[in-house]
């Protein structure tokens, strides 16, 4: 291509990104014309910010990073709302525990144990697929405890799964299946705990506004999710069963015996040993995770298991990201435009908390998930204003758990959930995959907030 057919290409994907860039432009500015529900010029601009860079974040037209900072400056300008309150999540112990959590994690994928340690193991007690479904589990939920960023974890647990398909010459079909379920049903597991998924759970309290303990959060949600986890597997097994029966018919010997670890190895499992022991005994000694993670993370800096080199793992992008999610609710509130946006749909809900209640607030979540796809999106755009029109109707944590199951739990496309993202986008499973189990997971989420999460709230006496 010469010299003028690069320009005229150029110029053509360039107009073309204007073009698309117009045309989301379109709703925002006509909220700055129109000012709905009596929104005075600050509280429009906060809406049409809010709005627009909704529509770039869930369109992609521009990086997610220019758009958080776009919407973090027009806060600053409009949102009537002290700076202090707009970045409160880079100053707090949530966004250290986050940064610290890649740097170990990174520390352990360095490590290589998780891989040596554990395929031996699935050679020796996977010999059909009910018992592969369960060391899945242990190890998914072992696993939290070892590798706190939960990209990380599932990165690492996929390579694991993924040499042992190889190794047992599994049938495509069969290791999509299994490759699917590794990533969705982690999904399930991570709600039984925070630190579960520390970035979407901690989001999910810091949106809410609510302060919350790991026993706390447990006794919600530890025992319904279990039940929902095996409902799911039940579900998993029934739809793809014929591609279960191929995993059965592999030939599976005790082929691969454990590597002798050397010195350095053994101090590296140490270091992690340790780590887990004290950091799931939190609520027994009292001592912050946060700082047991940090000292974690220095212990394998001195032993040159991490370098200066592995800080690049932390995720900036995501940590903006997530510092101008945080901020939506707040600045919502301080601005006073949450009181008269939501005022208006109040009487869509009944007057007291019901099933309709229930069953208005599930379908409103989940419509928006679909359309906006990321969850931390949805929960900051959805759970500020429905924990406002439900203020003195529901209690909050109900509430917010409710709009919590119905977004997270809930993914009929790779992007509606990134941890299953990450799985399709390594090209572990297609698209087809989740869409084949999508209409068994949209009425098992709906019939488990109603039968087990609300019946065992009930049980424990928070409804």
């Amino acid at each position: 291509m010469d010299f003028h057919g690069r320009v005229k290409s150029l110029e053509t994907v360039n107009g073309g990104v204007m073009t698309k860039f117009l045309k989301t432009a379109i709703i925002p500015i006509l909220i700055l014309f129109i000012r709905p529900a009596g929104l005075n010029f600050n509280q429009s601009m906060v809406l049409a910010t809010l709005t627009l860079t909704i529509i770039l974040w869930t369109t992609g037209i521009v990086n997610k990073m220019y758009a958080s900072i776009f919407m973090l400056a027009m806060f600053v300008m409009f949102g009537q709302t002290p700076i202090t309150v707009i970045f409160d999540f880079p100053a707090s112990e949530t966004f250290v525990m986050i940064v610290f959590s890649y740097i170990f994690s990174q520390g352990i994928s360095n490590s290589g144990l998780a891989q040596r340690l554990l395929e031996p193991y699935l050679y020796k007690h996977g010999s059909n697929y009910r018992k592969l479904l369960i060391i899945m589990l242990i190890l998914q939920f072992a696993m939290i405890f070892v590798i706190p960023q939960p990209f990380s974890r599932i990165i690492i647990l996929s390579i694991i799964m993924r040499e042992y398909f190889n190794g047992i010459n599994l049938p495509e079909k069969s290791k999509n299946s299994l490759m699917f379920w590794m990533h969705g049903s982690s999904v399930f597991i991570n709600m039984a705990l925070i630190k579960g998924d520390l970035i979407l759970n901690n989001a999910l309290l810091n949106i809410a506004g609510i302060q919350m303990s790991e026993l706390t959060w447990m006794k919600y949600m530890a025992v319904p999710s279990l039940i929902f986890y095996f409902t799911a597997a039940a579900g998993f097994i029934f739809i793809f069963k014929d591609d279960l029966k191929m995993y059965n018919d592999c030939e599976k010997e005790a082929n691969l015996e454990m590597d002798e670890l050397s010195g350095k190895d053994k101090v590296n499992l140490s270091i992690i040993a340790l780590v887990v022991i004290i950091w799931a005994t939190e609520g027994i000694h009292g001592l912050s995770g946060t700082i047991v993670v940090i000292a974690g993370s220095l212990a394998m800096f001195l032993n040159r298991l991490l370098k200066a080199d592995d800080l690049k793992c932390v995720d900036i992008k995501l940590l903006v990201f997530l510092t101008a999610a945080f901020s939506i609710g707040k600045v919502m509130t301080y601005s006073g435009t949450s009181d008269l946006l939501f005022s208006s749909f109040t009487k869509i809900f009944p007057s007291e908390f019901n099933t309709v209640y229930i069953m208005i607030t599930i379908m409103a979540s989940m419509a928006l998930h679909m359309i906006l796809g990321s969850n931390i999106t949805t929960l900051s755009v959805v759970l500020p204003g429905l924990l406002l029109i439900s203020s003195g109707t529901a209690d909050p944590f109900i509430l917010m758990f409710i709009t919590y199951i119905a977004v997270c739990a809930h993914f009929v496309l790779p992007f509606h959930q990134v941890i299953v993202l990450i799985g399709n986008g390594n090209m572990l499973f297609p698209s087809s995959t989740i869409i084949k189990y999508a209409p068994m997971l949209t009425a098992l989420v709906i019939v488990s907030i109603f039968l087990v999460y609300r019946t065992w709230w009930i049980m424990m006496g928070a409804l």
